[in-house]
């Protein structure tokens, strides 16, 4: 970017000396400037925005600011379709069962139930027994030793008058969480065709901009074989490489994107990665137990066929 920001301040500058020059018609000039600048002005706003990337970066991570941070190079091309082949039923069923707030729903409802229970409990009359032996050094008594057993009922007043009330209210809490539970799982499976949907848009806006990217480095490449032989003019190649450097920018922004509808899925499914205390961790550690929880799309497409060859349900 660099290189191509020069480029293209050494061809304004060419074109302002050719036009204090008048060697042209004034137009010309104008409109070659008038190019230049607005290539210019899209790479300026590039820079601008990845001047402060580094920074945001080194707050993500909780890095030291103002230190460099090496970037791995990741292979572009790791993006499976496996999610496109597996059914939709299929989906569903997983999310159904692993979804995390629809486990708190059920969660929910069985509280509720529980509670129905304890008000009934609350409800019937409290019942003590005791039993103990006695002796007494009394002379003059017929027995110095006896046996003593008592029974206690005891029943509270105000659960009796607002029994009824109360097991009402517990029923209401039962029929409402059943409907909370009900409306989450509606919610969960219009979540995973949203998730689902937007992970095939995503993969079909990288394949798009990563196809887009190919042409405009192959051009760019032709347009800078062609200037250092003198054959093409700077504004050209300074074009060539803004539209290059734009269509690189949109495929790391497109791969982004995958990656993001992706995690969305996992998280709606009730996927996500399964790792231990990361302040207990090393960062090995760490990074193995991640590098094991990949996306299982490969592993329910499995499934799946096992499941429609041996004809039992998914």
């Amino acid at each position: 970017m660099q290189k191509t920001i020069a480029l293209a301040e050494e061809a304004l500058a060419d074109s302002r000396r050719a036009s204090d020059e008048r060697v042209r018609n004034p137009l010309d000039p104008l409109r070659y400037q008038r190019q230049v600048l607005e290539n210019l002005r899209l790479l300026e706003s590039i820079n601008q925005e990845l001047s402060s990337a580094m920074v945001e970066l080194a707050s993500l991570i909780n890095a030291p600011l103002g230190q460099p941070i090496q970037i791995a190079h990741a292979d572009l091309k790791n993006i499976s379709d496996d999610v496109t082949q597996i059914p939709v039923e299929k989906l569903e069923e997983v999310a159904l069962t692993g979804n995390a707030d629809l486990r708190e729903q059920h969660y929910n409802a069985r509280i509720a139930r529980e509670e129905t229970r304890r008000v009934l409990l609350r409800m019937f009359p409290n019942l003590t027994f005791n039993y103990g032996a006695k002796y007494d050094t009394d002379r003059y008594l017929l027995s110095n030793n006896w046996n003593e057993a008592g029974l206690q009922v005891s029943f509270n007043l105000m659960n009796l008058f607002t029994g009824s009330t109360q097991l009402k209210v517990a029923e209401a809490g039962v029929t409402l969480a059943e409907q909370r539970r009900m409306a989450s799982q509606a919610a969960v499976l219009t979540q995973v065709h949203l998730s689902r949907l937007q992970l095939i848009n995503a993969r079909s806006q990288f394949e798009r901009a990563d196809a887009i990217y190919d042409t405009d480095g192959k051009i760019a490449e032709v347009m800078r074989n062609r200037q250092m032989v003198q054959a093409q003019s700077k504004l050209d190649v300074v074009s060539t490489e803004t539209s290059a450097i734009l269509s690189l920018l949109r495929r790391y922004q497109a791969l982004a994107q995958v990656q993001v509808a992706e995690n969305r899925l996992l998280a709606t499914l009730g996927l996500e990665p399964q790792i231990g205390s990361t302040s207990e961790l090393s960062l090995q550690e760490l990074t193995q137990q991640l590098g094991k929880d990949k996306a299982p799309w490969q592993q329910m497409r499995q499934d799946t066929k096992v499941a429609q060859t041996t004809g039992k349900p998914q």
